[in-house]
């Protein structure tokens, strides 16, 4: 039931049945199906709004309780500032209205989760400035939805001290709340976040960044150092370049890269870590995967039967790799050794860009959604070519990957996640025209 009801949900939404939604705000509006016939996915505008470069890659989306599909994503409103909405998408029907967030400056990432209660939180980079000429937002912010569709921001970090990790470096400065990324356990909301303290010196700030825990919540939060960049006089890692964190079972695990120089600087290697069974202490940082340049970051799964999963492409080379690790033990995968080789995923001309990784709660089997901009190497993001350009997802059955294609004019920053029915759904950024779009597997 939940399939056809999702079918026919959104050939309403593309007005291939009676009546159209209704578009107030000129957002979500009803998309010609255009080329989906070549695709077993139907595609839904989420946003027509206005974006620019800095934010096709602050995107989130999560599936909630009934298939409630939760979409955060910024939209330019004017010279300076960006609005953080939400919207949800049910049974094929995109919410008309979008609901606002918060209006800010500088976007460095956004996440969303259900709490367990069935409504949507959202972190990001928010509160004030603390005097910062440039960082007018510089704290961790984490939103609550209210009953009415509105939204309670609490500020989770103001200061790089709250989180104690017994060195100069670490323990001091206003940023914090780069890259936030968030999950529930039980009632507490979880978020890990890049701490670069003052957010100016490439050694002291950059690489000397630490990644940090806030949990708890709403009001009253807890803070504690997970991996500490700041120590020793000499090199320093950049540690928290693009974080990742999932629930694996009882406990939380994640995946970050490092970037020097700034909140923005290309990323590189692959970095796990997970919290031990007594609820409190971290496994040290381990680099699982050496890689060049890791576009927008690995990305991480955990599936009950498989253990953890991490995608990640190499830039300079376009080849999409995945890695597994049987991490349903609590002292696994804390070394590099635990984790497979490599798998190639995709390795042709200019593609595997920003995988996104889900297991199938049914078969679990592994997906990532991938762009393929060009079949001749070399190409960067703003030279795709128009007869190649594609958004698709391999998945891998009996050792082989098969590929399916999303849309065949390709699709930026893809997020891609399981409904109950194990439909797959892809929320991304449209190439050319921007706008946000949801696919929905027929």
């Amino acid at each position: 039931m939940k399939r056809h009801a999702w079918i026919l949900g959104a050939a309403l939404a593309l007005g291939c049945g009676g009546g159209k939604p209704a578009n107030p705000d000129a957002g979500p509006k009803p998309q010609d199906d255009g080329g989906t016939t070549d695709t077993p996915f139907v595609r839904l505008t989420v946003d027509t709004g206005p974006t620019e470069q800095t934010a096709i890659s602050n995107i989130a989306m999560a599936v909630g309780p009934e298939d409630r599909i939760g979409i955060a994503y910024y939209v330019k409103v004017n010279d300076k500032d960006f609005e953080l909405r939400y919207r949800e998408v049910q049974d094929g029907q995109v919410q008309a209205t979008a609901e606002k967030i918060a209006t800010v400056q500088r976007m460095y990432g956004v996440s969303l989760a259900f709490s367990p209660a069935g409504q949507p939180v959202v972190s990001y980079l928010g509160g004030g400035s603390d005097d910062s000429v440039y960082w007018l937002q510089s704290d961790l912010a984490v939103s609550y939805r209210n009953a009415n569709g509105t939204w309670t921001e609490h500020v989770a970090v103001r200061r790089g001290d709250e989180a104690i990790a017994g060195n100069p470096v670490s323990d001091t400065g206003y940023l914090v709340g780069i890259n936030p990324a968030l999950v529930f356990s039980g009632n507490d909301a979880l978020v890990v976040y890049r701490d670069v303290h003052n957010g100016q010196s490439p050694q002291q700030d950059w690489a000397g960044s630490d990644v940090e825990l806030a949990s708890g919540g709403p009001a009253t939060w807890q803070h504690r150092v997970v991996a500490a960049g700041g120590n020793g006089a000499d090199e320093k890692p950049a540690f928290g370049g693009r974080l990742q964190m999932v629930m694996a079972g009882a406990q939380p695990a994640l995946v970050f890269d490092q970037a020097f120089g700034a909140a923005d600087a290309p990323g590189q290697n692959v970095f796990f870590q997970r919290r031990n069974a007594d609820g409190t202490t971290w496994t040290p940082p381990v680099k699982v995967q050496s890689v060049g340049g890791t576009m927008l970051g690995a990305s991480l799964a955990y599936d009950v039967q498989n253990g953890f999963g991490i995608a990640v492409v190499d830039r300079f080379t376009s080849q999409l790799t995945f890695i597994t690790c049987d991490g349903k033990t609590p002292t696994k995968c804390a070394a590099a050794g635990d984790w497979t080789t490599p798998d190639p995923v995709y390795q042709t001309g200019s593609g595997g860009w920003y995988p996104s990784l889900a297991f199938d709660p049914t078969t679990h089997d592994p997906s990532i959604a991938f762009h393929i901009c060009s079949l001749e190497s070399g190409r960067n993001e703003g030279s795709c070519s128009p007869s190649d350009d594609a958004l698709v997802i391999a998945t891998r059955v009996e050792d082989q990957w098969r590929e399916v294609t999303v849309d065949t004019a390709g699709g930026w920053s893809p997020k891609l996640a399981f409904l109950s029915s194990g439909q797959r759904v892809v929320l991304y950024r449209a190439s050319g025209t921007q706008a946000l779009t949801l696919a929905v597997e027929r």
